[in-house]
């Protein structure tokens, strides 16, 4: 919040990301989300998997994957609640650093993802030497504007970048979905999970909770 109005991260990452200040914030984050799985476990309650943002930077730093695992570990969850899904840094291309921190990553039972895919540095490149669990893909291909009158060209590009990433055996994401009709059009499309306001907005951790035991 600043004077009264939630500051986006739109907004401030990319400050983040040049101050490099944005390493301190994931870590915080992680121990964050560890709190609260760990908290609603010893409750008996029903937790699910979550994903934390970390920065491309992160990928610089030599025990960035024992920092990651000891902070799990620490909490006593199970790994496989945690996803690591890498941001876009505005520079970062080095592959065989990163293929070598997903896969120390997968070998401790921790999955990974990439987000705004097509964007930015993002390249098939990068699906090809990264073995990564899930590939978010930006909402700027998504062709739904308007379901009806979609190009042909945006429907064949984005249902080939969906078959593609099946076929590699990897889990689609669209990211920033509104409408049950973008939804439906989706769900034909074989996109595997979409995430947006369709379900909801950011949701403070009370109200998510409340979502958790509805079953919603």
């Amino acid at each position: 919040m600043r004077d009264g109005q939630v500051v986006t991260p739109a907004r401030f990452i990319p400050q983040l990301e040049r101050e490099s200040s944005v390493c301190r914030l994931d870590y915080y984050m992680l121990e964050q989300v560890c709190g609260f799985l760990k908290s609603r476990l010893d409750k008996g309650l029903k937790i699910v998997p979550v994903s934390v943002n970390f920065s491309r930077r992160h990928l610089e730093e030599g025990d960035l994957v024992e920092r990651i695992t000891g902070t799990i570990d620490r909490f006593g969850i199970d790994r496989s609640y945690i996803e690591i899904e890498l941001t876009e840094s505005e520079d970062y291309q080095n592959y065989e650093i990163m293929s070598s921190v997903i896969g120390r990553l997968k070998e401790r039972g921790i999955s990974t993802s990439i987000d705004d895919f097509g964007t930015g540095f993002s390249s098939l490149n990068m699906i090809k030497k990264v073995d990564l669990d899930t590939i978010k893909i930006d909402k700027s291909l998504i062709p739904f504007d308007d379901v009806n009158n979609n190009k042909h060209q945006d429907i064949v590009m984005f249902s080939s970048i969906i078959d593609l990433i099946g076929r590699l055996g990897k889990k689609s994401v669209a990211e920033g979905v509104e409408t049950h009709q973008q939804l439906d059009y989706l769900e034909k499309l074989g996109c595997d999970i979409v995430q947006g306001y369709v379900f909801d907005k950011p949701l403070p951790k009370d109200e998510f909770e409340q979502r958790l035991e509805s079953g919603y």
